[in-house]
């Protein structure tokens, strides 16, 4: 499912993940000050639309992911109302002759939104960025050495090999009359044997790429480049004026 997503020919993935990770970390750096909480659900909003409206992301399959940060994003709430740095004047109701105050459930709000625009920005690069544009761009744009980032990028395909080898621990356990027993003992059984692929893959990897001069010693050539395009340009564009917008909002109507 999240393959499909990151494979989508629409507006989002086509524009370089360098790009599109700067924009994360600069969304992050601006709201790291911002205490108010309609500047964070005005932007979640943008960010959805933009998710679903130019990366063609389904509004269910959005809302399944979303819902764990949701919750975390309630337990702002939840600890400002409960466990409040200094209890606010403005007293709205009472839980259990517990006071809740005005002033700390909009700081849990600001609080649990600014965690949601963090989550929602993640969700954005994730499913429109597929792993393997992502590692070259980080090693054609941003200089990444190739070690690294071809490292990553074998570390990332060895995952669902882990996964199917563990399947194979578990079968041929069963085969051998071994059985399910305690979590403790199953994870003693299965840890050894992984570890032990993991390293001769691991090595074997260093080997081949020592070998083929991923060593970042060398100008190297590319069989697929990743190149600055106008999609890169209109999401630039894009995204300046959302700051712009967010700023003047804020400016205008929440100071």
């Amino acid at each position: 499912m999240l393959d499909a997503f990151q494979k989508k020919n629409c507006f989002l993935q086509k524009v370089n993940p360098a790009l599109k990770l700067g924009s994360v970390l600069a969304i992050i750096a601006i709201m790291i000050p911002i205490f108010d909480p309609w500047t964070p659900l005005l932007l979640f909003g943008v960010t959805l639309a933009m998710i679903v409206g130019l990366g063609g992301v389904s509004i269910r399959f959005l809302s399944l992911l979303l819902l764990p940060f949701l919750l975390f994003g309630f337990s702002f709430i939840w600890i400002q109302v409960v466990f409040p740095d200094e209890r606010g004047e403005t007293i709205l109701f009472t839980i259990a002759s517990m006071p809740v105050a005005l002033e700390n459930v909009f700081t849990g709000v600001s609080l649990g939104m600014r965690a949601l625009v963090f989550a929602s920005w993640s969700l954005l690069f994730v499913l429109t960025t597929e792993p393997t544009r992502f590692m070259l761009s980080l090693v054609q744009q941003c200089k990444l050495p190739p070690r690294f980032g071809y490292g990553m990028m074998a570390a990332y395909r060895f995952l669902p090999a882990f996964q199917q080898e563990l399947q194979q621990i578990r079968t041929a356990h069963r085969i051998r009359g071994l059985g399910e027993k305690r979590k403790l003992k199953q994870f003693k059984r299965y840890f050894i044997p992984l570890m032990a692929g993991a390293i001769r893959k691991a090595e074997r990897t260093a080997i081949a790429m020592e070998s083929k001069g991923f060593d970042g010693k060398r100008n190297r050539t590319f069989y697929h480049r990743i190149r600055w395009n106008r999609c890169d340009a209109v999401f630039a564009g894009l995204f300046i004026a959302l700051l712009v917008v967010l700023f003047y909002v804020r400016m205008e109507w929440f100071i």
